[in-house]
């Protein structure tokens, strides 16, 4: 078989692909992403296979990325999960398996929905987004990580322990319980569990209050994580990130998030309506005073949790 039939031969293993659907099959690296070639391909179906890897994006109309499973990459070695060196584009929905690591972020124009990290499994099941998520409606699962924003047209559900890094944006945001994210901004409907933090200096929700729906304090790290009184067990060059996450508010065990000894910190008053600024689509609520005419004085000790640690 010369070299040329060789290749023919692995590819056909390796990917199908027709002008309505690719598949990547399950265990498999390819060298490139799935991108159109021809008028009329971005239509395309696509399914990257459970612990395969791409290196590049993906590009189609409705898009799944399937679960990793326990599969041997070779005699000694297992595949790490699925994983994406690049964006995922779709012109429909999204589906995102658990066991997936995304480089890039996720744009859809329709559903994108992301599965529930396991805490309990030998399988890879951890969920990285290192882009941001954008859709008109997005689900995120229980643990899940995003290290840049979500924003949908329409909106945005959120389970537990999730860890979004940069703000999240909808018209209608349901957030579950022991999260931290970045920034709010929730123009008509919003639904909050316990335990959550978020690490902006203000957040933007209805001007409607009877849709806003808070089961417990949402936790402001400024002002009070500004004097923690257990200082001395963050004192490391990731201190900031670290209290962000604190322990000592929130603990988390297996898939349970219970409340930490800390009676220290602050919640963000969002009952007191007279604390609140009001603007044409949203009302600001923050620990800042809101007569505060030298924003300078509160500037620094606010905005150091909404870099998250970062110089």
């Amino acid at each position: 078989m010369t070299d040329s039939e060789m290749k023919a031969v692995l590819s056909r293993s390796v990917i199908e692909e027709t002008s309505t659907s690719v598949r990547l099959h399950k265990g498999q690296e390819y060298q490139s992403g799935i991108l159109p070639k021809a008028g009329g391909e971005q239509y395309r179906e696509i399914v990257v296979g459970a612990s395969s890897l791409v290196k590049g994006s993906v590009v189609g109309k409705d898009i799944i990325i399937e679960s990793a499973e326990d599969i041997n990459i070779s005699k000694s070695e297992k595949a790490p999960g699925t994983e994406i060196q690049g964006s995922v584009n779709a012109l429909g929905d999204v589906d995102i398996g658990k066991g997936v690591w995304i480089q890039g972020g996720i744009i859809a124009l329709g559903l994108v929905k992301v599965q529930s990290y396991l805490t309990e499994s030998d399988i890879p099941s951890h969920v990285l987004i290192e882009g941001g998520v954008s859709g008109s409606n997005v689900i995120i699962g229980d643990g899940v990580v995003i290290l840049g924003p979500v924003v949908a047209h329409e909106s945005i559900k959120i389970g537990n322990n999730v860890t979004i890094r940069d703000h999240v944006s909808a018209p209608d945001i349901e957030l579950g319980d022991g999260c931290l994210i970045g920034g709010l901004q929730a123009q008509t409907k919003f639904k909050c569990g316990m335990l959550n933090t978020i690490s902006a200096s203000q957040i933007l929700l209805p001007m409607d209050t009877t849709n806003i729906d808070v089961h417990s304090g949402i936790r402001s790290p400024y002002p009070a994580c500004n004097s923690c009184p257990s200082d001395s067990v963050f004192e490391t060059n990731s201190g900031i990130a670290r209290k962000l996450a604190c322990h000592l508010f929130a603990e988390r065990k297996s898939n349970e998030i219970i409340a930490g000894p800390c009676d220290h910190w602050k919640k963000f008053p969002i009952e007191d309506v007279e604390q609140h600024l009001e603007g044409d689509k949203f009302r600001c609520v923050s620990l800042i005073p809101k007569t505060a005419l030298n924003i300078r004085k509160y500037a620094e000790k606010a905005t150091i949790w909404e870099r998250g640690g970062e110089s």
